[in-house]
């Protein structure tokens, strides 16, 4: 079962903090201007300064606080969940971040190190490769922009076998040249497995069953949903917005909800060993 707290929506004015119990991840669903993340233990506090979208980890910390450091007030939106997610947004790690003691005058920062993404505006054609590709490590990709069906059997080459297919796999519709921000990993699986849903509004739905051997699942939906455990609903769920997507490498059940009812697609990694 999943454990999510709903997001909460705050106003914190110049040099006010809210101290809070932790979980796993503390994501900043919208923030009106940067504020300072405090996580503490008995024995030692870390801080960090965090921005819209961005998500911490936050294992082995006690309490986080949550501090203003600005001249003027500022609105925030958090939610604190165990869900392990990839939302195409910034992870802050703070295991190597500056240990702060006290904070005497708020604090200015200019520009926070991450993650820089790439695009090009015609394009590229890369020849003279190499038969096979070597690859290391997980590749997740998401938010497609489309699902389109394939008939037949699908080979991926530059995995240990040729991956068979169950029922439908829908992946085309792609744009000539794709933008990639953040980590990219590939992840290696025995077989794809891909369905498709379609949600009645504002009902709680299970897209997938739980299964063990389930390495993660991709969700991709042509309308805002919100994902979770059974009964989830748009006030406990994580929210994924109409044509995007979104990686969970968990084998619980998935289970789904949408105001309006959506379209949801599904695309599991499974591991027979």
């Amino acid at each position: 079962m999943y454990q999510t707290q709903k997001i909460i929506e705050v106003q914190l004015q110049a040099g006010e903090k809210i101290i809070s119990a932790v979980s796993q991840y503390l994501l900043i669903r919208d923030c009106s201007h940067t504020v300072t993340l405090l996580a503490k233990t008995q024995n030692r506090e870390v801080g960090t300064e965090l921005k819209k979208n961005d998500v911490v980890p936050l294992g082995g910390f006690e309490t986080i606080e949550l501090y203003n450091h600005h001249q003027a007030a500022v609105t925030l939106k958090y939610q604190l969940t165990d869900i392990p997610v990839n939302t195409q947004s910034d992870a802050v790690a703070i295991s190597g971040a500056v240990e702060v003691h006290s904070i005497r005058e708020p604090v200015t920062v200019d520009a926070i190190q991450q993650t820089v993404p790439v695009s090009f505006s015609a394009p590229v054609s890369v020849g003279n490769w190499p038969a096979v590709q070597p690859v290391s490590g997980k590749v997740i990709v998401g938010n497609l922009p489309d699902v389109q069906a394939v008939q037949g059997e699908v080979a991926i080459t530059n995995l240990p076998d040729v991956q068979t297919v169950s029922g439908q796999v829908d992946i085309g519709n792609l744009p000539k040249v794709q933008q990639v921000s953040g980590l990219v990993a590939v992840a290696s699986s025995d077989r794809l497995v891909s369905a498709a849903t379609t949600l009645d509004p504002a009902a709680s739905t299970q897209l997938i069953d739980a299964d063990s051997k389930r390495q993660s699942v991709l969700v991709q939906t042509d309308r805002g949903l919100y994902i979770g455990g059974e009964g989830v609903d748009n006030q406990s769920g994580i929210y994924i917005a109409a044509g995007e997507s979104m990686t969970l490498e968990t084998g619980a059940a998935v289970f789904a909800y949408a105001v309006e009812g959506a379209t949801v697609r599904t695309l599991a990694e499974v591991h027979h060993g």
